[in-house]
């Protein structure tokens, strides 16, 4: 079952190498993913970081119905229904975890510390999904940690419980990833995509009952927007995953950096300095570098 719309298109588009395509589709969920990051931020000021998690794979989920609808439920058709339960469920966890940090742990420094989520995925990819890093992978993804780390220059001094949620989160959502590009091979992004936001409404649900608190109007609207933007950005990270090797594409996710300190310039009066566009720098060498070594490598495939 295949959708109509422009992620298809840009899957599409013979003109780039899978890889390059994958790289893009990923530096563009990064939008999607800091600005939900800065709304949930914003938001849990008012509402317990538990709840908002729960609307947000809510309201996630919600996205999909026009689609489940005018499928006949369609999309929902898998061979795999167990392991798309189990990664809601890890999701989910990390999910819990990531909001609730983000009431606890300053943006910048929670974003600093998932750093260390590519090299897990990329490790995890090595050893279950039997891919090869090779050395322009790895030397991107130390180019975009040195990026990272320029731009939020981070002084944890002491490992408090806000950074703990974010290192189980990493773990977490690592495994969630792993499972999404086992997934890719059989299912649709958009199934991947609409049994997520399905399946994390469980464990979330859950933590919700004990810490509700019945949202406003105004809150309904920013929570609906966390769901979409969260949907979006899996939407198209989970191309990227399907048509391209998951170690190519997680150096790509550093750029998030970059999207986060413009929102948090835009809702928290955080002016980026000349430490942030250094960072920037680094991020984007990383991405031309794989970007580079990736299509040469598509080339010297076809040529042999």
């Amino acid at each position: 079952m295949r959708l109509t719309n422009p992620l298809q298109l840009v899957e599409e588009m013979d003109s780039l190498p899978p890889a390059v395509r994958g790289i893009l589709l990923a530096l563009f969920s990064g939008v999607f993913f800091a600005s939900m990051h800065g709304s949930v931020r914003l938001l849990s000021r008012e509402l317990d970081a538990l709840e908002i998690a729960f609307f947000r794979a809510l309201f996630g989920f919600l996205f999909f119905a026009p689609a489940l609808l005018r499928s006949r439920l369609l999309i929902l058709r898998t061979r795999r229904p167990g392991l798309h339960l189990m990664r809601g469920v890890f999701n989910g966890g990390s999910l819990l975890c990531w909001f609730t940090a983000l009431s606890l742990v300053p943006l910048g420094d929670a974003t600093a510390l998932s750093l260390g989520g590519p090299v897990v995925v990329t490790l995890g990819a090595m050893l279950f999904l039997r891919e090869r890093a090779h050395r322009a992978r790895w030397l991107a993804i130390v180019l975009g940690v040195a990026g990272g780390l320029v731009i939020v220059r981070p002084g944890f001094q002491t490992i408090d419980y806000g950074m703990i949620l974010v290192l189980v989160s990493i773990f977490l959502v690592s495994a969630s990833k792993l499972m999404a590009k086992s997934l890719a091979r059989t299912d649709e992004p958009a199934t991947i995509v609409a049994y997520l936001s399905l399946m994390m409404m469980i464990p979330s649900g859950v933590a919700a009952v004990f810490v509700w608190q019945t949202p406003t109007l105004e809150q309904f609207a920013i929570l609906a927007l966390i769901g979409f933007l969260g949907s979006t950005g899996h939407m198209l990270l989970t191309t990227a995953y399907k048509i391209a090797d998951i170690s190519a594409v997680e150096p790509a996710v550093f750029a998030r950096l970059g999207w986060a300190a413009l929102v948090g310039w835009i809702l928290f009066g955080e002016f980026p300095g000349v430490w942030i566009w250094g960072g920037a720098v680094l991020i984007g060498v990383a991405s031309i570098l794989l970007a580079r070594s990736e299509t040469r490598r598509q080339r010297v495939g076809r040529q042999s």
